[in-house]
């Protein structure tokens, strides 16, 4: 899987103020593969908690930018989405939601960084924050119980940054084609009529048994040659027995409502 260039990528964190949090975000950009951070109108904090939380990403931190306020902070961004969940008369007029606004911040490929922006822990971004920003941008989260951990809500909101980068290249295998599937039951199916394991005229049964089996399995080609070799072995070892395929499988052994010959 080649890595996605997210250097353009900033996270801002404004007004945070607990240490632990600000260890966490750290970790968690790292993991999504970002690592620029911002401080805006952050306090000082206790460095040993904040390397606690970081794990071995420490160094996020030790880069991070400070400026006094978030306008100042924003002042070389070409985009900025400000986290946020809650609306009112001077807010955004809408909201993209996290996976919306990832689909947006990686297609687009203006000069200019991209900055995801998260207010304090206990009252988010405020009115002015928020209008700093280019877009307002939330994470749906039930309303029985709405609010997120900050270090959480940057997790979901880079993982969602990550995945848009890929384009789908997750690195994931992706299911072999119904072409492959196909050709695949045809030279099992073959195989085992000439060892006589159907009765008559019910070799297609079986043939979508194996098919069906397979696509809803999803197999990747490689697990589509695997699954195929091991029927071949299976069947040349039965071939070894005598043509009439008794012994070649269990009782059961055939596809639903067919078993092999001899029964």
């Amino acid at each position: 899987m080649t890595e996605p260039d997210l250097s353009r990528f900033v996270v801002v964190l404004c007004r945070a103020e607990e240490a632990g949090n600000v260890g966490s975000t750290c970790r968690a950009m790292k993991t999504m593969g970002l690592t620029r951070l911002v401080l805006a109108d952050c306090p000082e904090y206790d460095e040993a908690r904040v390397r606690t939380m970081a794990v071995h990403a420490a160094d996020l931190y030790e880069g991070a930018l400070r400026f006094p306020s978030l306008p100042e902070a924003l002042a070389g961004t070409a985009l900025s989405g400000g986290f946020s969940r809650r609306r009112g008369e001077r807010r955004k007029t809408f909201s993209l939601d996290a996976e919306a606004f990832a689909g947006l911040a990686a297609e687009r490929r203006a000069d200019g960084d991209v900055a995801l922006v998260f207010g304090n822990e206990k009252n988010g971004l405020s009115e002015e924050e928020l209008s700093a920003c280019s877009l307002a941008v939330h994470i749906p989260t039930s309303e029985i119980f709405p609010s997120l951990n900050l270090s959480q809500a940057v997790q979901i909101a880079v993982y969602e940054l990550r995945k848009a980068s890929l384009g789908g290249k997750s690195g994931s295998y992706q299911a072999a084609p119904r072409r492959e599937v196909e050709a695949m039951v045809g030279r099992v199916s073959s195989r085992l009529a000439e060892l006589g394991f159907f009765r008559l005229n019910q070799g297609t049964m079986l043939k979508e048994f194996l098919r069906d089996s397979a696509e809803r399995a999803a197999y990747s080609p490689a697990e589509l040659r695997y699954f195929e070799a091991f029927v071949q072995k299976m069947a040349g070892l039965a071939g070894k027995g005598g043509a009439s395929g008794k012994g070649a499988a269990p009782g059961n052994g055939g596809a639903p409502g067919e078993g092999p010959a001899g029964d």
